[in-house]
């Protein structure tokens, strides 16, 4: 069976919808997930139990206060709740190592989830390039900048095949990064593996197992494709293992049900010793 990719959607309060780009699904079918919308009505919990991945899309600034900051007058519009919910799932998912891919908000939610912290705004940093292009009047395709991705991260193996490689230790690519905000200071057990011209950190990835953040919108980029084959690959491997698991913890159940029925087991009688009520040798009455 396929596996199941968890998409936190987004809520518009305005109008009491719930809405994603339908590129996030579309890209999570063709390399070989199936895609599950998700809303803040469950609990983490719920949704962790049903998925082998999860995919952290766009969306509204993630408040200061996750980072024990106050907001500044830069910050456009927040969803505390969403936050809440997404950190959480992230802390959790990593404990149980689910796979995670997050783009763009879903990059900097996994980095705040695991310690980390934000720029609130890219203009208070001194010599930045232009990162918070709108991205409804130039096009989500828009390659806006470059980003140098270091040969020797996970990132670099997924894409190798698809880049023009050179140099020995990074590789140069324009992408569709559009945002105000930033990775500051990098959370516990992630590193940096992708920068701007202007030294901003692009992607990030776990040290260990599968966690993937991306500044930019790789649902729109062609070469893309294999960063969400590789997830949904490693989604795949993390349902054999749960399922493995899950058959070993079944298979210690039946054996241990199996000993307590077993004659002479605790609270069982044993047959081979029968009482004298049971004995196949009549009492004798000749006694007086």
């Amino acid at each position: 069976m396929k596996p199941l990719i968890g998409i936190i959607g987004q809520i518009d309060p305005s109008k009491n919808r719930l809405f994603l780009d339908r590129r996030h699904i579309e890209k999570i079918a063709t390399a070989g997930g199936i895609p599950a919308v998700f809303t803040l009505d469950c609990s983490p919990e719920e949704v962790l139990e049903h998925v082998d991945g999860l995919l952290l899309i766009e969306g509204p600034d993630v408040h200061p206060y996750f980072y024990g900051e106050d907001p500044s007058g830069a910050i456009k519009y927040v969803d505390v709740d969403r936050d809440e919910f997404e950190i959480r799932l992230v802390k959790m998912a990593v404990e149980k190592g689910i796979p995670i891919l997050g783009i763009s908000r879903g990059m900097h939610v996994i980095n705040v989830a695991l310690g980390g912290t934000l720029y609130q705004d890219l203009n208070d940093i001194p010599k930045a390039i232009k990162h918070d292009w709108d991205v409804e009047l130039i096009g989500p395709t828009q390659r806006v900048h470059g980003v140098r991705i270091k040969t020797s991260s996970t990132l670099y193996e997924i894409l190798k095949n698809e880049l023009d490689i050179g140099g020995t230790n990074e590789v140069y690519l324009r992408v569709n990064s559009f945002h105000h905000q930033a990775v500051k200071r990098v959370g516990e057990g992630i590193r940096p593996v992708a920068y701007a011209v202007d030294g901003l950190i692009e992607a990030i990835e776990g040290t260990e197992g599968f966690i993937m953040g991306l500044q930019w919108q790789p649902e729109y980029l062609p070469e893309m494709e294999r960063v969400f084959e590789a997830f949904v690959r490693a989604a795949a491997e993390y349902r054999l293992r749960k399922l493995e698991l899950e058959r070993i913890e079944i298979e210690a159940e039946v054996r241990e049900e199996l000993r307590e029925q077993a004659p002479g087991s605790k609270g069982e009688p044993d047959e081979s010793h029968h009482s004298s009520e049971t004995t196949d040798n009549p009492p004798d009455t000749n006694q007086m």
